[in-house]
């Protein structure tokens, strides 16, 4: 499964095609434009290319710098990678909160919210999918990357809880089932949103949004 992924993110490029800023904005240092920019070409080149073949001059010239620029915010390839993985997981982990903050909606509208929300960032920016894959090949190929596996472990778990916990209170005020597990229904949920971003990616006429608001 992970050979195919990244055999999928190296057949899907598209260099006209940009990663959108917010999967990469959300964890950045005070670097400025230029630790942004980096970060935006690293996870185009990352998308592309998949890990393996990417490269840091492949990355700067993307990002129209000097190599030797790119080491002056990032240590290494390696260095970028956990960092565009990170802002990923960050932007994941703030669609999940803005769920809980929306005291004045019912349980049920606050899952809505988040996967209308989910669905329509994949909506919007189809050419981060190939990232995506990358992402999940990575965590699932070995122990070297171990790091961006625990941090998709993280970033899944605290999303199941979230949406767990609305069904928690859901079954209180008896919007839903008592009888169900919320954990369980919690996985199927996220099992589903994952389906439907794979799903997009390999057949464009399909609209996620649309799919999400009338279940």
């Amino acid at each position: 499964m992970a050979a195919s992924g990244r055999q999928s993110v190296s057949n899907g490029c598209n260099h006209r095609n940009e990663i959108p800023m917010k999967v990469t904005e959300s964890a950045i240092d005070d670097g400025g434009d230029k630790s942004s920019s980096i970060l935006r070409a690293a996870a185009q080149v990352f998308a592309e290319r998949g890990y393996e073949a990417a490269t840091v001059e492949a990355i700067a010239e993307h990002a129209r710098i000097a190599k030797g620029t790119v080491y002056l915010y990032f240590r290494s390839k390696e260095e970028l990678f956990f960092r565009v993985c990170d802002d990923y997981i960050v932007e994941i982990e703030r669609i999940g909160n803005q769920a809980t903050k929306a005291s004045s909606m019912s349980a049920a509208s606050r899952i809505q919210q988040s996967i209308h929300t989910l669905l329509a960032l994949s909506t919007e920016a189809r050419s981060m999918f190939p990232l995506i894959l990358e992402l999940w090949s990575v965590s699932a190929s070995s122990q070297r990357h171990e790091r961006v596996a625990a941090s998709f472990r993280h970033a899944y778990s605290k999303f199941r809880r979230v949406i767990a916990e609305q069904i928690r209170k859901g079954q209180q005020t008896g919007e839903f089932d008592g009888g169900v597990d919320p954990s369980q229904v919690a996985a199927m949920i996220v099992c589903a949103l994952d389906g439907t971003f794979l799903q997009a990616r390999i057949d464009p006429s399909l609209e996620p949004v649309s799919i999400g608001d009338r279940s």
